[in-house]
């Protein structure tokens, strides 16, 4: 089956790529990617082109889920994941039968 993505989230998603490509050494402030001093031309490129599309440049902030949530950033979408509870690790194999204790 074929999935129909528009232009601009095709766009976008490369857009997202290239910032968390070329994002400055927190020390340095070079770029990894092209050894300038940051933020450097194809980040400003995608964070130009993200604007003109009306999408956030930075992935948005999500307040704390509250117990037994897990924040995972997975490429440009921050997603929500349940932690495993130590019933479920110990069907699946990842600790000991005794809870890994």
């Amino acid at each position: 089956m074929t999935t129909y993505r528009s232009r601009a989230s095709v766009e976008a998603d490369a857009a997202h790529q290239v910032l968390a490509a070329h994002v400055p050494d927190r020390e340095t402030g070079v770029c990894p990617i092209c050894l300038v001093a940051g933020p450097c031309q194809p980040a400003n490129v995608a964070a130009n082109r993200l604007v003109e599309l009306g999408l956030p440049v930075l992935p948005p902030v999500v307040p704390h889920t509250g117990r037994g949530r897990l924040l995972a950033y997975v490429g440009p979408v921050l997603r929500v994941a349940p932690l495993l509870t130590v019933g479920w690790r110990r069907r699946l194999g990842l600790v000991d039968g005794d809870g890994g204790r």
